[in-house]
Parts: structure tokens; sequence; C-alpha cells
């Protein structure tokens, strides 16, 4: 396979690497708050409901990042982006 377009490939890295990094400092974060026991969890504050709803929600978003990054990758080795978005 030989990369056809060397920007959009460089730049898929780095959005691969952006939503990793999101995804490996938001899970132990997650787990935390997940294996509490469930009395403490009914007496958790709203403040830190919301703070593990956050954490969550941000570790979809790392996931969905993730998902751009490959597929940025993918299309850099396709003939149509090789010399950018023009036709």
């Amino acid at each position: 396979m030989e990369i056809k377009n060397i920007t959009l490939f460089f730049i898929g890295i780095i959005i691969l690497i952006l939503g990793v990094l999101v995804i490996i400092f938001d899970y132990p974060q997650i787990q935390f708050f997940e294996n509490m026991d469930l009395e403490s969890n009914y007496l958790m504050n709203e403040e830190k409901r919301i703070i593990h709803e956050k954490l969550i929600t941000e570790f979809f978003i790392g996931i969905g990042i993730s998902g751009v990054g490959i597929l940025l990758i993918l299309s850099s080795f396709l003939d149509r982006f090789e010399n950018g978005f023009r036709q």
C-alpha cells in the first residue's frame, strides 16, 4: 500500500492519537465511579453524578474522534485524495 496524501495521513495520525489519549485517561475514572458500592451510589451527591455522566460523554466523544482519525488514515491511501480534495 502506498500513501497517496501524506498530509491527510499525518492529520489522521494526530487525530487518532488525540482520541486514544482521551479514551485512556477517561476509562479509569469511569471505572472508579462504576465500581462503587450500591450504598455509596445512592449516597453519591448530584455533583459526582454529573461528573460521572460527563466522563461517559467524553469517553464516547473520544471513541468518535478515534474513528475519524482512522477514516482519515484510510482515506489517505485512496487515489482520489492524492492531490487534495480537488478533482
